[in-house]
């Protein structure tokens, strides 16, 4: 069995549940909880992922942040997704050349990016920004002749005969 957790911290137990019974967010009433847990100095660190449903470093991370900056840091959570890497200039540099119809192809965007704004963008992520951006093609592109559906193959046939 391992060693019980002494959660010591900026907040006292009073605090930490004022805060448990405010909290109205799930995410924010399950880290009160592992705190509130530790401060109780009976639950090992396992014990409290286990109940929790948790891992034990996601337990040790909750702990580390109430320790260097209380409530407010344990509740702070990262912004989802990920950031764009696109800076906004070059991205009002890509929409301006778009509605331009400078390029022919992503990869002459990609090319483009990387010579005159400095980015560094894989071909996919300039499909990406092409996709975000509702953009269209500029020209058609091929297609199987037999993609289309068979009433409007038989129209175009019967106009190309005549």
């Amino acid at each position: 069995m391992g060693k019980k957790l002494k959660v010591g911290g900026p907040a006292t137990h009073e605090e930490v549940d004022a805060a448990y019974k405010a909290s109205q967010e799930l995410h924010e009433r399950e880290r009160l909880l592992a705190i509130r847990m530790g401060q109780q100095e009976e639950w090992t660190l396992e014990k409290i992922a286990h109940t929790l449903g948790r891992g034990r470093d996601t337990i040790v991370r909750w702990v580390r942040a109430y320790r260097e900056g209380g409530i407010q840091r344990l509740l702070a959570r990262r912004p989802e997704g990920r950031r764009a890497r696109l800076s906004e200039d070059d991205q009002q540099a890509l929409i301006a050349g778009l509605r331009r119809g400078q390029w022919k192809t992503a990869k002459a965007i990609r090319r483009w990016l990387q010579q005159e704004r400095g980015s560094e963008l894989q071909l996919a992520g300039v499909y990406d920004w092409l996709t975000r951006l509702a953009a269209r093609w500029k020209v058609p592109r091929k297609s199987h002749k037999n993609k289309t559906r068979p009433e409007k193959r038989r129209l175009r046939e019967s106009l190309s005969r005549s």
